[in-house]
């Protein structure tokens, strides 16, 4: 078990969090929140790659630029930040939260090593952070000069 691959089981720890979240939103019964309570979470994210880069994007409805604090560090990709509260209509009392609000936190295992310059974008909620892989495989090397 020397080989265990940790990106794999952060992941599968992840996966438990949201099942064990949607099991309580389906099977628990609906509790009143007050307006503006903060809540913290795990936005949701896509993750994929191509040949020259990875593309990791997640969804972060009514952010700013401003409110979001990206960083890379070794293999992962490490989003957090905090959303503002949304001010509703009238006063009350929500009766379902499913657009969380307030402070976040998401640690993306990266599929390939990258390097170079990293780019990000926030158009409509949704970030979208840009990493080219670091350069593997054979090179080319040319012979300098030819003996005898």
């Amino acid at each position: 078990m020397s080989d265990l691959d940790w990106r794999a089981v952060r992941e599968l720890m992840a996966l438990g969090s949201r099942l064990r979240e949607a099991a309580e939103r389906a099977l628990l019964p609906t509790t009143v929140v007050p307006v503006g309570a903060s809540v913290a979470f795990e936005p949701p994210v896509n993750v994929w790659e191509s040949e020259t880069e990875v593309i990791v994007e997640a969804e972060l409805p009514g952010a700013r630029s401003n409110d979001i604090d990206l960083r890379l560090a070794d293999d992962t990709l490490l989003l957090g930040g905090q959303l503002p509260p949304e001010s509703p209509a009238a006063s009350g009392s929500y009766l379902r939260v499913e657009r969380p609000r307030g402070r976040f936190f998401r640690a993306v295992a990266l599929p390939a090593a990258v390097s170079g310059e990293t780019t990000a974008t926030l158009h409509n909620g949704v970030l979208r952070v840009t990493l080219p892989k670091a350069e593997r495989g054979a090179r080319k090397v040319a012979i300098a000069g030819e003996g005898v």
